[in-house]
């Protein structure tokens, strides 16, 4: 007997993830903490194409800011678990002279240097 037969009888089985996924989406907490992961990944995203669009290391815009890169590096990793506030973002905006642009879902977020 191989090693593929042995896994197949001594591993248990799992559901595939598309599976749980649609088991959950109808709760609607579940939804809503999916949602916001989501956001958070596609704002962190928007943050880093400006930021290197820009020309900027993360420790540049920080410092531009007046915030510790860590704040930055947070950011853009998804490490913090906040939504950045709308006037930070302007502010990132203000110095990259890049826009932001946010695509989620049917929600488009676009802000620009005025």
């Amino acid at each position: 007997m191989g090693v593929a037969e042995i896994m197949k009888k001594t591993t248990p089985r799992t559901r595939p993830l598309s599976d749980y996924l649609k088991e959950n989406e109808r709760d609607p907490a579940y939804r809503a903490a999916l949602d916001r992961a989501r956001l958070r990944v596609a704002i962190a995203r928007a943050i880093k194409t400006a930021r290197e669009r820009a020309g900027l290391t993360q420790a540049e815009l920080a410092a531009a800011l007046a915030l510790p890169q860590s704040v930055i590096g947070r950011l853009e990793s998804l490490r913090d678990k906040r939504l950045p506030s709308v006037d930070l973002l302007a502010r990132i905006v203000g110095v990259t002279r890049k826009p932001l642009a946010i695509d989620y879902g049917a929600v488009r977020i676009k802000v620009r240097a005025s």
